[in-house]
């Protein structure tokens, strides 16, 4: 009896620690409909977006992905290994917007994370 408690304990406390991750992310993100919406409210500030990747290409030197939250759907630029469709993420970047011909695309590009070399010249 007091092992079955223990057990369900457990459980329950998994399962509230990874509901509770995904839904504080969620809230400290940044709407994607929100940087669409009004691009120049976050140019040249670093913001953190959150949710499900749709798509990743790579075309010659630039690798990019599609993240989707509840409000709408955001083109990621990145360096780093694309992501697995499905994936959820937490993205920190900057805003940036991509002129081709007529088309203009608001994207986000992620934020590099330093590497071994530059982390030690720092410390």
């Amino acid at each position: 009896m007091k092992s079955q408690r223990l057990i369900s304990a457990l459980v329950f406390c998994l399962a509230f620690a990874s509901f509770g991750c995904d839904t504080i992310d969620k809230l400290t993100a940044t709407n994607i409909k929100e940087i669409l919406d009004h691009p120049r409210d976050y140019e040249n500030k670093e913001i953190t977006i959150y949710g499900t990747v749709t798509d990743a290409t790579s075309i010659l030197f630039v690798k990019y992905f599609e993240i989707q939250d509840d409000t709408g759907k955001i083109k990621v630029v990145t360096d780093r290994l694309l992501p697995a469709k499905g994936e959820k993420l937490k993205v920190t970047g900057r805003t940036d917007v991509i002129e081709v011909g007529s088309e203009r695309w608001v994207v986000f590009r992620e934020k590099s994370k330093p590497d071994k070399s530059e982390k030690a010249k720092r410390d």
